[in-house]
């Protein structure tokens, strides 16, 4: 403060580990520290010299709309264990003082005892999978399963999950698991995220794929310092790769791991001059190699004693190997392998009527902003694509659609982490019903029922991508079958794997 009486220091999860320990420095006699915090303070953080806690008695809380595949961060009460934990904050090591800003009668009547249970704000994915293919569980439903838990999700939860795991092929119609379900059973990490890893196995992409998938399962090195969120975000924009917010942050890390090649000091310098947590891209480093560990346990890496061993650094791509990481910097096939992964969260870029600038050599067409671009999902409607993602400032995508990695609603429904798409990886790798019509001498491909759809030039390369989604699959069998099975050695699995490749590289 211009008086210098007192010092605000903000404090919650996006800030850097630097800018947090702000909160620890005690400040010169005669200045009053104030920390406004976000919940981040209720349990994990303790500071020493808080003397007075002012609890305002709300928070915001991440919650899961099954229905509509989204989540909501929600303001809404603390429960009276929350307001209990803020109240021991003040005083920890020395008397101090607690006003909460809501009533007795509220904190008594009103208030729930304890938060929601996570079992009801969380998607129940991976749960499932688990009870499938828990041999204690063969003769029930996940419905009885889940019915006998000690606060039950509700139906609609339960069967929402359901139609989300065979939507991402991990169950079939009578939902039973198919051969991806398995492994992604196998897993212990969210499914989008275990079919990103095995499809960085399968596609010779390793390094690549787990980079991209710790930083979607953990959370983004980007930091948006208190004050500097413009400079952040244009420091972002400079790593930006392929309209992509995931190939954008994979660019970052290797560059961050080039730095630590050098030295620690010099990876240092260039996190804080790049807006990066150095804290963050060490952290996964660290869950790359436990999900290195993890491919191993099911065969889809090889094992090696190496996986057991604590590392200093990220040596994931030295320890699988040049076969295994042979498209790790093929763009197009790390974008496909993300469609992959996060269909059917699939948005389309819905672009204005053309319009055009005159000039003297004649007319010549005027791309649009983006702020004239419009999002729309298949079935939410219209949604805007959030500030933070690259994409943002794009006025112009070289494909319609775009896939991504969450939906957020907050002041408006956002879709976080997206990446532009080709429409050949969504025909590949979307799973669903595929059909082929002929209209005005043009084949048309569309996926679910038309929301999606482009033109081949003939029926018989519709008919391929046909037969190459099915060939794929049964590969995914065989592997099931014979976890040993080395694809890349495996003609048939060789032929298909090159194929694919090609494919989506070409389009």
């Amino acid at each position: 403060h211009r008086t210098g009486r007192y010092i605000i220091v903000p404090l919650h999860s996006t800030l850097s580990s630097e800018e947090q320990a702000q909160v620890f420095k005690k400040p010169r006699p005669g200045v009053r520290k104030i920390v406004l915090s976000t919940n981040i303070a209720e349990t994990s953080v303790t500071i020493d010299d808080c003397v007075f806690v002012i609890d305002c008695g709300r928070m915001k809380e991440k919650r899961f709309d099954s229905n509509r595949n989204m989540e909501s961060l929600d303001l809404v009460w603390v429960s009276r264990a929350n307001a209990k934990q803020r109240k021991g904050r003040a005083g920890r090591v020395m008397p101090g003082v607690c006003v909460h800003l809501f009533t007795s009668h509220r904190y008594h009547h009103h208030i729930l005892e304890q938060p929601v249970p996570e079992i009801h704000r969380v998607p129940l994915e991976q749960l499932i999978l688990k009870i499938k293919i828990l041999p204690l569980f063969q003769d029930m439903s996940v419905h009885e399963v889940l019915g006998k838990t000690v606060e039950p999700p509700t139906k609609s939860n339960i069967d929402g999950a359901l139609s989300r795991l065979q939507d991402v092929g991990a169950l079939d119609k009578a939902y039973a698991l198919t051969a991806l379900g398995k492994h992604l059973a196998a897993l212990p990490v969210d499914v989008r995220i275990g079919k990103l890893m095995l499809f960085g196995a399968i596609f010779c992409c390793v390094d690549s794929a787990l980079t991209m998938a710790a930083f979607l399962s953990h959370k983004s090195p980007f930091v948006s310092p208190f004050g500097k969120k413009s400079e952040a975000d244009a420091k972002r924009r400079d790593f930006a790769c392929s309209q992509s917010d995931q190939l954008t942050t994979l660019r970052a890390y290797r560059k961050w791991q080039q730095a630590m090649k050098s030295s620690t000091h010099a990876a240092l310098v260039f996190s804080n001059e790049n807006f990066l947590s150095h804290k963050t891209l060490m952290m996964l480093a660290d869950i790359k190699h436990q999900l290195l560990g993890l491919l191993a346990s099911i065969g889809f890496v090889p094992d090696m004693p190496a996986l057991r061993k604590k590392m200093r650094k990220d040596s994931v791509a030295s320890l699988t190997g040049e076969e295994l990481n042979t498209n790790g910097n093929n763009d197009k096939l790390l974008a496909a392998i993300l469609c992959a992964a996060l269909y059917p969260n699939v948005v389309k870029v819905l672009t204005p009527e053309k319009s055009f600038h005159m000039q003297a050599g004649g007319a010549i067409p005027r791309q649009p902003t983006p702020d004239e671009l419009k999002f729309k999902t298949k079935s939410d409607g219209y949604v805007a694509l959030h500030p933070s993602s690259v994409n943002s400032s794009v006025g112009y995508f070289t494909s319609p659609y775009l896939v991504y990695q969450e939906k957020v609603k907050t002041s408006r429904v956002f879709i976080r982490e997206c990446s532009m798409v080709p429409q050949l990886p969504l025909v590949l790798f979307s799973g669903c019903s595929l059909s082929v019509e002929l209209h005005n001498g043009t084949f048309i491909v569309s996926l679910e029922d038309g929301w999606i759809m482009f033109q081949v030039e003939k029926h018989e390369v519709a008919e391929m991508l046909k037969t190459i989604r099915v060939e794929l699959i049964n590969l995914l069998e065989e592997k099931i079958n014979d976890p040993s099975l080395n694809l890349l050695h495996y003609e048939k699995g060789n032929r298909i794997i090159k194929t694919i490749v090609q494919i989506v590289t070409k389009d």
